[in-house]
């Protein structure tokens, strides 16, 4: 298990439930998509957000991801920058081309991020989970 993952499960265990307080204007929690390439990773992702009371919804590859956001809402999106099959940029694109805010979340140097998406939010490998969870609230934020 390396550094992200560890520190990510003690976090999470060692906290009191603190659901988020983030709703919808429906009054739903919010759904976000985690497109993650690694199980483990994205398996840990949804545990905790879904642990601070978010719908989540995973794609491990850019297929998954792009029918995902064809076919379904979401309120906002984490993305890993480099899957197995290529980098995220595309989804990037149809995430922003539809007002879906998101952000990266990758050990990647940023540098690779096209100057489209210079803008979006980036957290680096390892990261902290009051980070995750502060770049998301922020996302959510942005796109009221």
């Amino acid at each position: 298990m390396d550094t992200v993952r560890m520190r990510c499960v003690a976090d999470a265990m060692n906290r009191p439930d603190t659901r988020t307080r983030t709703r919808t204007e429906n009054g739903a929690a919010p759904r976000i998509l985690v497109v993650e390439d690694e199980l483990e990773l994205s398996t840990l992702l949804q545990t905790i957000l879904v642990g601070e009371g978010y719908q989540v919804e995973q794609a491990y590859s850019l297929s998954d991801a792009l029918h995902s956001i064809d076919e379904e809402a979401f309120d906002a999106a984490v993305l890993d920058v480099e899957l197995r099959d290529g980098l995220v940029f595309s989804v990037a694109d149809r995430l922003k081309a539809r007002g879906i805010p998101f952000f990266f979340l990758s050990a990647v140097y940023r540098g690779v991020v096209p100057v489209a998406h210079h803008d979006v939010p980036f957290l680096s490998k390892p990261y902290e989970l009051d980070e995750l969870k502060d770049y998301l609230a922020e996302s959510l934020r942005s796109a009221s």
